[in-house]
């Protein structure tokens, strides 16, 4: 009895730390998916704590119990398996030097100027094409909320301020999903006599490579990596994503998108 009582009291306890550290995790910009997840994990060791005072008395709850384990182990084992294809997609292609052009996927714009996210993949453009001055560059992205300009025409201005030849940047402003990056920058390639069937690299974080692989659907699109800075929070912000990122493979790997 007083074993139980004590699990009881650590059961509370730590579904306690979950629901504050998601409530601070919450607050922080960027970090909104771990906060979720500690709130998740707050309710699942609730909800075990309420089985194991129930199950000396009821069979149902201790049935309960074991069902809640394998539910979370086979849990574990399938988010093992999608952080462990997003992890090894996460770097640069080298087989991606010899493309007809690069894409550079768009994401969020503060008003006129470019996001983290938005500015490490710039970054990472500017770097890939430094040594390959007649490479065309398709900036991909529509206007969302809170954007003033559309993603593309955004990509467009930093590529051209940082040296970029204007005559090189073709811009994509429609879409508004990385489905729709791809897609619609096949059109832009038409438009231009390049071939979309033909190589081609895109640009997006590192994280998300794998993922953007499986959307284009074709063997010949290669990945440039974009990372974040190197400090303490981008780095939380950074391990927020890749844990965020495997749940996203999972959705589109059982429903397509």
């Amino acid at each position: 009895m007083r074993g139980r009582m004590k699990r009881q009291r650590l059961f509370w306890a730590l579904a306690a730390v979950f629901a504050v550290l998601g409530t601070v995790l919450r607050a922080i910009p960027g970090m909104r998916f771990s906060g979720y997840l500690f709130w998740c994990a707050a309710v699942v060791v609730i909800v075990y704590a309420l089985l194991d005072r129930l199950s000396a008395q009821k069979p149902a709850a201790a049935w309960g119990k074991r069902i809640l384990l394998v539910l979370l182990a086979a849990g574990a084992l399938l988010f093992a398996v999608m952080e462990s294809l997003v992890l090894r997609d996460n770097d640069t292609d080298a087989d991606g030097q010899d493309v007809t052009c690069v894409i550079i996927l768009g994401a969020g714009v503060n008003g006129t100027e470019p996001s983290l996210m938005l500015w490490s993949r710039l970054d990472a453009a500017l770097r890939y094409v430094a040594d390959k001055p007649e490479l065309p560059i398709i900036c991909s992205g529509g206007q969302g909320p809170g954007e003033d300009i559309t993603e593309a025409e955004c990509m467009a201005r930093w590529l051209t301020a940082h040296g970029v030849d204007e005559e090189r940047i073709w811009k994509e402003e429609r879409s508004t999903s990385t489905a729709e990056n791809f897609d619609l920058s096949a059109e832009v390639m038409l438009q231009h006599g390049i071939d979309p069937t033909g190589n081609f690299a895109f640009v997006t974080n590192d994280y998300h490579i794998a993922r953007a692989k499986r959307i284009a659907g074709v063997p010949w699109a290669y990945g440039v990596a974009a990372t974040l800075p190197e400090n303490i929070y981008y780095s939380a912000l950074q391990l927020n994503y890749y844990i965020r990122e495997a749940f996203a493979m999972a959705k589109l790997l059982v429903t397509g998108g």
